[in-house]
């Protein structure tokens, strides 16, 4: 067995065990932490299908529900690792809003179209008429270097084609809190009823909290205020 694949496997034993320095790993680099935690279940994928063997010629619903299971994981650690590059790039950052268009479907994920982010407050910190800021290049590195060629998504482009991607693999997003919205903005004004948004830090809150007991890890919520008592 390759070195480094056995090295990820020991990770992911750590992580089942609760590993205290892996504990804290996740409260002080939430963004390592994922990416760590996204290769030790690779490797314990690539260890699963050694042990099985060649892969059956049809999939079975077990096959099927563990695929979906196995998406939905990666895709909780991009949305984490999206979310603290957002807030790098916009400290302040707590809403990244959607619109839906009618006029496209969901299965493209086209639907989706980019439109601002929000402070915890509601007020609109980039509007993506151009590109996000620049990551600093000595305090972000450790983020630069998770996203390809260390260069993360800054303009609306480079966004809205991941979040599509996430939206056309039956991902949920949050809606945006109506009690935020903009009304008779002329340039920043919600259809309550069309906005979407994801959760970028611990300042922000959804507007339904149960969604979590419904989707579960297909729903995109990286962040989010503590559910009161």
């Amino acid at each position: 067995m390759p070195k480094h694949l056995v090295n990820d496997v020991r990770t992911a034993l750590a992580l089942l065990d609760d590993d205290p320095d892996f504990g804290a790993l996740r409260d002080t680099a939430p963004a390592a932490y994922a990416r760590l935690e996204g290769r030790a279940v690779q490797a314990l994928r690539r260890l699963r299908d050694a042990l099985e063997g060649a892969p059956l010629r049809y999939a079975t619903p077990g096959d099927w529900h563990r695929a979906r299971e196995d998406q939905q994981h990666d895709a909780q650690g991009l949305v984490l690792l999206l979310a603290d590059t957002l807030r790098a790039q916009l400290p302040d950052a707590a809403y990244l809003v959607f619109h839906i268009n009618d006029s496209y479907d969901t299965e493209t994920g086209r639907d989706l179209q980019l439109h601002s982010v929000r402070a915890a407050d509601g007020t609109v910190l980039h509007d993506f008429r151009s590109p996000l800021p620049d990551l600093d290049a000595e305090r972000h590195r450790g983020l630069a270097f998770q996203w390809r060629d260390g260069r993360p998504p800054r303009t609306e482009g480079d966004l809205g084609t991941l979040m599509q991607q996430l939206r056309a693999a039956g991902l949920i997003l949050d809606t945006y809190p109506e009690q935020l919205h903009l009304y008779d903005h002329k340039d920043y004004g919600c259809d309550t009823e069309q906005t979407m948004c994801m959760l970028l830090a611990d300042s922000a809150h959804p507007e339904q909290w149960d969604l979590r007991d419904v989707f579960g890890t297909q729903l995109l919520r990286p962040y989010g205020t503590p559910l009161s008592a």
